[in-house]
C-alpha cells in the first residue's frame, strides 16, 4: 500500500515538472522609433540555434503580442509590420512579461548582443543616460590665461600711492573743516543780533551811585529822602535803604567822549571862499567815533552863505558792520583839520559858526 502512494507521488511530481515546463509565456508590444504603437503586424518566435520557427502570432489592435507554451531555450522574436525589428529573448525558469519590441523603418534588422529580456533597437546617433556625453577638447572650454611671465609684479618695496603726502593734504583739510564747525557752534551759540534791535533796548540810566558799608553797590534814582532812609527806584524795583548804612552817594555819569576845539582856528578869507584850519582833542573818557568839523557862513542879516564839513584825520577803526575809518578819536587824542567853504552867490560874509559832530560806538 505505502509502495503504491510513492509511485503515485513520484508520477504526480513528474507530470507536474513536465507541464511546468511547457507552460511558460512571452508576452509584450511593439512600438515605431517614435514611441507610436503598432497595431497590425506579424510576430514569428525562432530557435536562436537552429534558426527554425518554434511560434508564430498577430499583433493585437492595442500593440500587444502573446506566444504561449514556450519551452526553455534561447529564442529571437521577428517582428514584421510597417518595419522590421527584433529582440533576442532568454525563457529560464518563468514567464517574460513586458518585452519592447522597436520597428525600424528603413527595413533592416538589426541583431543585438545577447542582453536583459527588454531590448530596443536604436541608432548609433542615440545616446541614452549609459551613453557619455561628448564634450568639447579641454584646451577649448578653459579661460585664456595669460602666460604668468606676461604679468606685471609689483615690487616689494614699491607703493600703491605716496602716503606722506595724501596724508598732509588729509590733515589740511580735517583741519579746515574743524574750524569751519567751530565757527558754526560759535555762531549758534551767540546769536546774530542787528545793531537797530539792539538800539531798541532802553537800558535805564540812574543818577546816582550809592556805595554802602558792606560794600555793595546801588544805582538808582532818588523817589523820596527822609532824615534817616533812602527810597531808591532801581533795575529790580524799589529799595529802601537806611541813612546809616550809607558811606557814599554819588552822582552816576556814564563816561563819554567829548571833543573840543584847540584855540580859534585860523580862517584864510577869499572873495569866492573861506579856508578854515586847526585842531581838535577828545578830552573825554571814551572814544569819538566819526569826528566831524562843520562850519556855517552867514550874512550880516543871518542868511546862509556857505556850508561845509570835513573829518579830522585820526585813529584807524574797523567796526563790527565792517567799515574801516580813520575818523575816532581816543581819549586825549588830538588831530588836525583844513577844509574850505565856498560862499553862495556874491554874498557878503560877516560871521561863521563852527561845531564838531561826533558817534559813539561799542
Amino acid at each position: 500500500m505505502n509502495r503504491h502512494r510513492i509511485n503515485i507521488l513520484l508520477l504526480s511530481a513528474v507530470i507536474g515538472f513536465a507541464y511546468a515546463k511547457d507552460s511558460y509565456t512571452i508576452s509584450g508590444s511593439v512600438q515605431n522609433e517614435s514611441g507610436e504603437t503598432i497595431k497590425k503586424g506579424s510576430i514569428v518566435l525562432v530557435n536562436k540555434a537552429d534558426g527554425a520557427e518554434v511560434k508564430k502570432t498577430k499583433i493585437s489592435r492595442k500593440g500587444k503580442f502573446k506566444l504561449k507554451k514556450i519551452a526553455t531555450g534561447k529564442y529571437q522574436i521577428n517582428v514584421d509590420a510597417d518595419g522590421k525589428g527584433s529582440l533576442p529573448v532568454n525563457v529560464m525558469d518563468g514567464d517574460v512579461k513586458d518585452l519592447l519590441v522597436i520597428i525600424k523603418n528603413d527595413n533592416k534588422i538589426d541583431t543585438p548582443k545577447e542582453a536583459t529580456p527588454i531590448a530596443t533597437v536604436q541608432s548609433e546617433e542615440t545616446q541614452t543616460l549609459d551613453t557619455p556625453l561628448k564634450t568639447k577638447k579641454e584646451e577649448e572650454l578653459l579661460p585664456q590665461v595669460r602666460a604668468f611671465d606676461q604679468v606685471d609684479k609689483l615690487q616689494f618695496e614699491d607703493q600703491f600711492f605716496e602716503y606722506e603726502s595724501n596724508l598732509r593734504v588729509l590733515k589740511n583739510q580735517i583741519d579746515s573743516l574743524k574750524s569751519i564747525v567751530l565757527a558754526f557752534e560759535k555762531k549758534q551759540t551767540m546769536p546774530n543780533v542787528s545793531r537797530e534791535i539792539l538800539d531798541l533796548i532802553k537800558v535805564p540810566e540812574f543818577q546816582y551811585r550809592i556805595e554802602l558799608k558792606n560794600g555793595t553797590v546801588v544805582l538808582g534814582d532818588i523817589l523820596s529822602e527822609t532824615d534817616s532812609s533812602l527810597v531808591l527806584k532801581t533795575q529790580i524795583g524799589q529799595l529802601v535803604l537806611k541813612k546809616e548804612m550809607v558811606i557814599r552817594r554819588d552822582k552816576h555819569e556814564e563816561p563819554e567822549p567829548k571833543v573840543i576845539f584847540l584855540g580859534d582856528p585860523f580862517v584864510n578869507i577869499y572873495p569866492d571862499r573861506h579856508e578854515f584850519s586847526g585842531r581838535v582833542k577828545n578830552v573825554g573818557e571814551k572814544r569819538a567815533d566819526f569826528v566831524r568839523v562843520v562850519t556855517n557862513l552867514f550874512t550880516q542879516t543871518t542868511k546862509a552863505a556857505g556850508q561845509d564839513s570835513v573829518f579830522v584825520k585820526g585813529s584807524r577803526i574797523i567796526y563790527d558792520s565792517g567799515v574801516i575809518a580813520d575818523t575816532a578819536l581816543e581819549p586825549e587824542q588830538t588831530a588836525t583839520y583844513s577844509f574850505p567853504v565856498k560862499i553862495k552867490g556874491r554874498r557878503k560874509v560877516q560871521y561863521h559858526t563852527m561845531d564838531i559832530h561826533w558817534n559813539t560806538t561799542d
